[in-house]
């Protein structure tokens, strides 16, 4: 990761952190709502140079610990952090001289889909209505925290010469992948409250992530973004 990337890192998650810490302090001994999450994903790759380019998106999931901690007096704003593992990825594809020599050149053409699993940390600003029947819609932006733990890769080079084509599967990625991501989350859904304290969750989500999701030069720059369709449970 590039000095100016860290630096825009480094502010997005000093503000977040204020947010953060502010909305705990304000609400100790107040109301927190606890819950589990699933929610499926589509990712896709956005090149910032000309090294590589978009090939198709790629089909993920998110799951884990929602945590809402209530603002105010009415319930109608709470801080929405939580802890997830996020399974998320995108194609991309390159051409490339497969046997750079002086008598020799093999432009082969590489189809990649990079596979990532980050540990996620949400910092979000909720905004609830008041039930209404037995629904409470919301919205919700904030920021996503994603610090890489897994990469792999797929790979199929093709090129009209024998012997210059290969596949590869789950090949080790970390290489070409950054450690963090830090991304603009925006989302809105509603609760159906079907028992006492439990409600279901169910929510549409947007995540554009800002920091590039690449560390090769050979790969150059590529913002990651992933759409969610977020199912859970809340007590």
């Amino acid at each position: 990761m590039n000095a100016k990337t860290m630096r825009k890192a480094s502010a997005a998650l000093v503000i977040a952190l204020a947010i953060a810490t502010s909305a705990t302090a304000q609400n100790a001994g107040r109301s927190l709502r606890l819950g589990l999450s699933f929610a499926p994903n589509l990712g896709w790759l956005a090149p910032t140079g000309k090294k590589i380019e978009a090939n198709g998106s790629h089909l993920g999931f998110r799951f884990g610990l929602v945590t809402d901690i209530m603002i105010g007096e009415n319930a109608n704003y709470a801080f929405s952090t939580g802890l997830f593992l996020n399974n998320v990825g995108g194609d991309y594809k390159r051409e490339f001289d497969a046997a750079p020599s002086d008598t020799l050149t093999v432009i082969a053409t590489e189809q990649t889909t990079l596979k990532l699993q980050y540990v996620e940390l949400p910092l979000t600003i909720k905004l609830k209505t008041n039930e209404i029947g037995y629904m409470t819609y919301f919205g919700q932006v904030g920021f996503d925290t994603g610090f890489r733990v897994g990469a792999k890769r797929d790979t199929e080079i093709a090129s009209g010469v024998a012997g210059y084509s290969k596949t590869e599967d789950n090949e080790d990625a970390k290489d070409d992948a950054a450690e963090l991501r830090v991304a603009l989350s925006i989302g809105a859904g509603f609760e159906y409250n079907f028992s006492g304290n439990t409600s279901a969750l169910v929510g549409l989500r947007y995540s554009n992530g800002f920091t590039n999701a690449l560390d090769n030069d050979d790969l150059g720059q590529a913002k990651l973004h992933y759409a969610e369709l977020t199912l859970g449970v809340l007590f």
